[in-house]
């Protein structure tokens, strides 16, 4: 009876850890994401072309120095705290920060030291300023994943939690600093964008001093308190057991080796998201300059990239989303429960495509008061409207990922978005010369929809789920119609009366943001009284019924639901 309150209140800290690591995650990816915003509005395209060109080379050589190692060192951290061997969980730690600070170093040498030859492959050597500056990073921002994954696997998030907060917002704060002096200093566009990737390192030291003040108290701590009984390690021998039979897997080196072998298969995951976004800084800018000329070929780049932190705004929500549904699934499929598991399946796909598609109509039709709203100009609409249809197949692949990956199909998901590099980098080479940016945009809509078409037919495999029946397809496409028809009407008719009223970036923002509003209700209102959204989809979701209940109470479910 007395272990049940604690049991409870370990579960009640789990819950709480999780949802401040998720609000935190939450809020740096959008702080990351929206940075970009700021950046163009200050510097201009072409510093904005140059950093959306070194950036993700620089997030591809992280994920391969970084990625998988927290939730690594974590695992191991709880396998040695749940056999109360506080001194193995130490060793962990070591063991981690000593590889993750040689691979970050062996990074940081390649990047400072083939800066001219990769800008040589971007095609600017204007661009090797930024490249050296987002090496500094890799010296602090290992370190401070090892000591992230040491706190997780103690089950305290709070201070990982901390961290990505200040990291992220120191990095866009040292960023806009010295956007602003360099602006005042007359720097070039290559030094510009060299300050701008530079706040990486800052946000990046900032980041993990916070970590090392919490190791710092906890040590002061560790010194105060006496050891653990024996008789407490003694009953702790059975998990001990579990963990490894090997004397030898207290040494450096088998921790090491268990590591890489716990975090190899997450980090090739990760490299595959940011593959797609190197593809394009490595063919993009040099295809452009046959047709631009090379001083405006990273400009052109800059243009292109202007649509794409909405794009990834939507899908990381999409991303939370799934991954909120995914634990249903799971559940479904441990019980053995295929007839729940297949109803979920469906529910989660359906809501991806039906998301999906309901941002990228919305952003397509509203591209052009958004584009001024975000960046001051029209300049690149079509180019912004091409890549804001990719919303509909990164918001499936996202949601697609997350199912299969509960599902526990890690590698799937993986090749289907390095398949998809391959064929963006096919297409750039054929449709970029003859189309430029507008070309480039087309690439990305082919080569994500195949990534997405071939995720969803690995879920329907996965599941069984079954295809959208005609009738709610027709219901969803009922509701696209209305809240196309009414943006298309909203765009057209506010810009006719706020022309004349309002500067051309505040009447945008109203078009931009009331649309957006406006757009989200008709969509849903008109899903759910057209049976693109039924009630069963409804009930099979957290408190769902009462949901259920209340759209009838409002009318927007038909009575017979």
């Amino acid at each position: 009876m007395s272990g049940q309150p604690d049991s409870r209140l370990g579960k009640a800290s789990l819950w709480r850890g999780a949802a401040v690591m998720g609000i935190a995650m939450l809020v740096s990816k959008v702080i990351g994401t929206l940075q970009k915003i700021p950046l163009q509005n200050i510097a201009g395209d072409r510093v904005f072309g140059i950093y959306n060109a070194v950036y993700p080379l620089y997030q591809l050589l992280l994920a391969a120095v970084t990625a998988g190692f927290p939730v690594a060192v974590s695992l191991l951290v709880a396998e040695r705290e749940a056999a109360g061997d506080r001194e193995g969980a130490y060793k962990v730690l070591g063991a981690s920060a000593l590889l993750l600070s040689i691979s970050g170093a062996a990074g940081f040498v390649l990047l400072w030291a083939g800066a001219d030859l990769v800008a040589g492959w971007i095609g600017d050597k204007g661009t090797a300023p930024a490249i050296r500056m987002t090496a500094l990073a890799l010296w602090v921002v290992p370190l401070m994943a090892a000591l992230r994954g040491y706190y997780q696997g103690l089950g305290r998030m709070l201070p990982s939690a901390v961290s990505q907060l200040a990291e992220q917002s120191v990095r866009v704060a040292g960023m806009l600093l010295l956007l602003a002096i360099g602006w005042q200093l007359g720097w070039a566009d290559p030094e510009l964008a060299a300050g701008a990737t530079a706040g990486s390192a800052i946000g990046g030291a900032v980041g993990l001093a916070v970590m090392g003040l919490y190791w710092l108290r906890e040590k002061r701590e560790r010194s105060g308190r006496q050891k653990k009984s024996a008789a407490s390690v003694e009953s702790s021998a059975d998990k001990w057991q579990l963990l490894d039979e090997q004397d030898e897997r207290n040494g450096l080196l088998a921790i090491v080796r268990r590591l890489s072998a716990l975090a190899l298969p997450v980090a090739l995951g990760a490299l595959a998201v940011p593959a797609l976004s190197v593809v394009d800084a490595f063919t993009v800018p040099r295809l452009l300059r046959d047709t631009v000329g090379d001083a405006d070929a990273l400009a052109a780049f800059g243009l292109y990239s202007r649509g794409q932190p909405l794009v990834q705004l939507v899908v990381m929500v999409a991303g939370a989303i799934g991954a909120a549904l995914v634990p249903a699934l799971a559940a479904a499929r441990v019980r053995g429960d295929g007839s729940g598991l297949r109803q979920h399946a469906n529910i989660t796909m359906r809501t991806a495509w039906s998301l999906g598609a309901a941002a990228a109509v919305g952003l397509v039709i509203l591209a052009e008061p958004i584009n001024v709203m975000l960046y001051a100009d029209d300049n690149g609409t079509l180019a912004f409207a091409l890549v804001a249809c990719t919303a509909l197949a990164g918001t499936v692949n996202a949601i697609a990922a997350a199912v299969l990956q509960g599902l526990g199909q890690v590698r799937g998901p993986m090749l289907f978005m390095l398949a998809a590099a391959a064929l963006k980098a096919a297409l750039n080479a054929v449709l970029v010369p003859p189309y430029g940016i507008a070309g480039a945009a087309c690439a990305g809509i082919a080569a994500l929809t195949a990534a997405a078409l071939l995720s969803a037919v690995a879920v329907r495999r996965a599941t069984g789920a079954a295809a959208m029946p005609a009738r709610d397809a027709a219901g969803m496409g009922l509701a696209l119609a209305v809240m196309a028809a009414a943006l298309v009407l909203a765009e057209r008719g506010g810009a006719a009366l706020l022309g004349p009223a309002l500067p051309p970036r505040a009447a945008a923002a109203v078009l931009a943001l009331g649309g957006t509003a406006l757009g989200a209700a008709l969509f849903f209102a008109a899903a759910l009284r057209s049976g693109g959204i039924r009630a069963r989809d409804l009930r099979a979701l957290p408190r769902g019924e009462a949901i259920a209940a209340r759209l009838r109470r409002w009318r927007l479910l038909p009575r017979g639901e």
